[in-house]
């Protein structure tokens, strides 16, 4: 089987990013408190075919008791509830900045022993933030399986489809103290140094500080108080040169490698199940093979020329990494 080598052209772990690629401050970074958050609620789906909550879940009887009393009516405690509902919790991303009438998308799974959700229909269920206000309506017709194709499909699990609305705008708090903080995605102290030294530069000012290799404070210039979008895309826009370390992935089972083109191998000489290889320039024997390239491209170019298993590729590498000689981290899927 041959060997498959995946060369990364954009991804941290290329090579090339140390060599003079740049990528904007905006995909490197993220604005503190620019995120989504979490909400969540408990609900109540209806119309199910015998294939809801069964009388002795409790959660379900007492939510429907409620719903009953709230529209006006007794059903006492000794009424039977059938398995046309089932309890569920509502889940739902709130998106940083949205408003007031946005819709979103809701995720739902049944929290008792129903065995399906097909065909039901969720009632109007609040979804509240950590902070225990309530920041949406879920309600609608569900969709059997997780949205987006996330995980194995189950009956009892469903999402609706823009099922939630937005009844308090959520804007979140991302200036404080008149500064931004921008957390680096991938942590390093280089990259922190020059997203510094290009903020500085270009708005000619030091008003950007690195922290540490994940942190870098900027201070809003007064000249943008009341401009801070203006402010935010000026600086996102501007270009970095990325420093990342070198890294392998290996994947044992299959053989897969994954790195950047120009990781570098120190010369070396190794044996393999009576096969000698020397990395580098070497006063190669007769039987020995020479490989005249000095990256893990070349070597696993070569190898795989030479018809090497999958296996013996990881445990070379494994070798070369164990001897010091492979300028990269290991990494295994």
């Amino acid at each position: 089987m041959q060997v498959r080598l995946l060369i990364l052209l954009f991804l941290v772990w290329r090579g090339e990013l140390s060599l003079g690629q740049e990528s904007r401050i905006k995909d490197l970074v993220m604005i503190k408190g620019n995120r989504t958050n979490e909400l969540m609620g408990i609900g109540l789906v209806v119309g199910l075919n015998a294939t809801g909550d069964s009388p002795a879940s409790t959660t379900t009887s007492d939510a429907m008791r409620t719903l009953l009393n709230r529209l006006g009516m007794d059903p006492g405690d000794n009424a039977v509830i059938t398995q046309a509902s089932a309890a569920v919790v509502v889940t739902a991303q709130l998106p940083p900045f949205a408003r007031n009438g946005d819709q979103l998308d809701v995720k739902l799974s049944v929290i008792g022993d129903a065995t399906s959700l097909a065909g039901g229909t969720l009632l109007m269920t609040p979804l509240k933030a950590g902070d225990g206000n309530v920041y949406a309506i879920a309600r609608g017709p569900i969709i059997i399986g997780p949205a987006n194709g996330e995980g194995v499909e189950s009956l009892t699990v469903a999402h609706i489809p823009n099922g939630g609305q937005i009844e308090r705008d959520f804007i979140p708090n991302i200036v404080r103290q008149g500064k931004l903080d921008l957390s680096l995605q991938t942590p390093d102290f280089t990259t922190s140094s020059r997203i510094t030294k290009a903020i500085n530069t270009f708005f000619r000012e030091f008003i950007a500080q690195s922290t540490d290799a994940s942190l870098v404070q900027v201070r809003i210039p007064s000249r943008y108080k009341d401009k801070i979008v203006e402010f935010i895309s000026q600086l996102e826009r501007l270009s970095v040169e990325v420093d990342q370390k070198a890294i392998v992935v290996l994947n044992e089972r299959t053989g897969t490698v994954v790195m950047g083109a120009e990781v570098k191998i120190s010369p070396i000489v190794l044996s393999h199940k009576g096969l000698s290889i020397e990395v580098g320039e070497g006063q190669g024997a007769e039987t020995m093979v020479e490989l005249k390239g000095s990256t893990v491209g070349d070597l696993v170019k070569s190898l795989n020329a030479m018809g090497v298993q999958p296996s013996d590729l990881v445990s070379i590498l494994q070798s070369i990494h164990a001897s010091g000689a492979l300028r990269a981290e290991l990494r295994y899927l």
